[in-house]
């Protein structure tokens, strides 16, 4: 009787085996090659994992887990926000409703919400370069047809009635913001008492007075503090006569939010739409699958991405945690990095308005006033990057594989920035089919398809959700 391994090696080199009757049976090349292409799956998966625990000092694939979206013990909160049901479900729909948008400078009301700049479709990013609030006209599936309305102008004086809501870098995702201590590219915004990242700043920065930064004062955390200065900034009313106080769904959920009741109205609004901010996960993602388990969820070419990222290219040395983008309690010098990155240029980049001010273009370096800090941003979480050809906090790329050829280089497009590099951003001496699979690791991998879960089919208003109607493209998203 032949053994077992010849019989496999049979297999493989003339496809036919004998059976049990003395038959031959057939065994297609496409058995072989399939063996041959699980068993090769089951290597690299083995040293996946083993590069994650190397990068993870230990603690293996649940470093990397993201709760799902009604875990709410699991999802990180501030215990001056705790999460509910209720609270998730109003923070959605002020997210979304457009009927909040009658602070603006123009008589056009009603015409954008939060959702305008960080929307489903797009990754929860805004689908061009310059988010718009009011100001902007037409949309698109993903928001890549939203525009400057000719009625606006960006170099107006700001009180004019014809100043746009328009924004000074790439708008980041609110996907899986949980996991950020403080928000925007710079992170002014945050300053919760175990906050370790903006403490020691002189409060006449961290909490300038006549600026959005002065909402510091109320010691939150930076998703809760962004949600509250967004309300103002973006001219949205919750306050004051609003569709939050006239509609009834919106009162019950209110009320179910705040039992105890509120003495702030706009901050209570705020932190539900943190609430919400933080439910929106993409635990759904391949990868995300892998890790709680599901072995054959990802192909040959996203594992060797995924060993890469975690083993030679050195991606998860900087992207880390749950989202990939900074671990909850990080230092400032493992959130805010200086890679080069080119800032928004209006004349190179025609759906780019206005003039980028100096404090934008330095990043952290522009909100702390400290020479260290220069030219720094804060590392991205790195979820469906692929629903927005928007990279980078001056949308200066416009692919993923363009940003990991940069990467690859490790020359700064800035040049301004070339004294203020980070040590860290150095070549990475990948081969081209090396960053094929990084890509591919970046792109499908790390690709929850079913975001839109986040997003409400229609809002008690009425009105519409994201934009003002007539200009969705394929999208029902305004009342028929």
């Amino acid at each position: 009787m032949k053994s077992i391994t010849t019989y496999s090696a049979i297999v493989i080199s003339i496809g036919l085996i004998i059976g049990c009757d003395n038959q031959p049976i057939i065994v297609s090349s496409i058995d072989a090659n399939t063996s041959q292409n699980a068993d090769n799956n089951i290597d690299l998966a083995q040293q996946l994992r083993s590069n994650i625990l190397s990068s993870s000092n230990g603690e293996g694939l649940s470093w990397l887990m993201l709760p799902q979206s009604n875990e709410l013990q699991s999802i990180p909160q501030d215990p001056s926000n705790p999460l509910s049901s209720s609270k998730i479900e109003l923070g959605k729909l002020l997210f979304h409703d457009t009927a909040f948008a009658t602070k603006g400078v123009s008589a056009e009301s009603g015409t954008w919400s939060c959702a305008s700049c960080h929307h489903a479709a797009a990754g929860f990013k805004s689908g061009v370069p310059q988010g718009i609030g009011e100001g902007g006209i037409d949309f698109g599936r993903k928001g890549t047809s939203r525009r400057l309305s000719d009625q606006f102008d960006a170099m107006a004086l700001d009180d004019a009635t014809n100043k746009p809501d328009i924004q000074p870098v790439a708008s980041p995702s609110i996907l899986n913001s949980a996991y950020q201590d403080v928000m925007l590219w710079n992170g002014q915004f945050g300053n919760a008492t175990n906050n370790l990242i903006n403490q020691g700043i002189p409060e006449e920065i961290l909490s300038t007075a006549g600026t959005p930064k002065i909402e510091n004062n109320r010691a939150l955390p930076g998703l809760e503090t962004q949600a509250i200065a967004g309300l103002d900034v973006h001219r949205l009313n919750v306050d004051e006569n609003s569709e939050l106080q006239r509609n009834p769904i919106y009162t019950q959920l209110f009320n179910q939010s705040y039992p105890m009741g509120s003495a702030d109205i706009k901050s209570d609004a705020g932190k539900a739409i943190a609430a919400y901010e933080r439910s929106v996960l993409s635990n759904q993602a391949p990868f995300q699958r892998w890790l709680r388990g599901e072995a054959n969820v990802l192909n040959a070419s996203e594992l060797r991405g995924g060993i890469l990222f975690f083993g030679k290219a050195n991606c998860g040395s900087c992207h880390r945690g749950p989202a990939l983008s900074s671990e909850i309690n990080a230092t400032e010098d493992s959130v805010f990095m200086a890679v080069g990155f080119n800032d928004f240029s209006p004349a190179t980049q025609s759906l780019v308005h206005g003039v980028v001010k100096d404090a934008d273009k330095l990043g952290r370096g522009g909100f702390t006033k400290e020479e260290s800090d220069m030219y720094k941003f804060k590392i991205p979480q790195l979820y469906n990057l692929a629903d927005a050809n928007v990279f980078g906090h001056g949308a200066s790329f416009s692919s993923i594989r363009e940003v990991l050829e940069y990467k690859n280089q490790g020359k700064a497009q800035n040049q301004l920035s070339t004294a203020y590099l980070d040590a860290r951003f150095i070549r990475l001496e990948l081969s081209s089919q090396e960053i094929d699979d990084l890509a591919q690791f970046l792109t499908t991998a790390l690709y929850d398809p079913n975001l839109e879960r986040y997003q409400p089919e229609s809002v008690p208003s009425g009105e519409c959700i994201i934009v003002e109607p007539g200009t969705l493209d394929s999208y029902k998203l305004c009342p028929e």
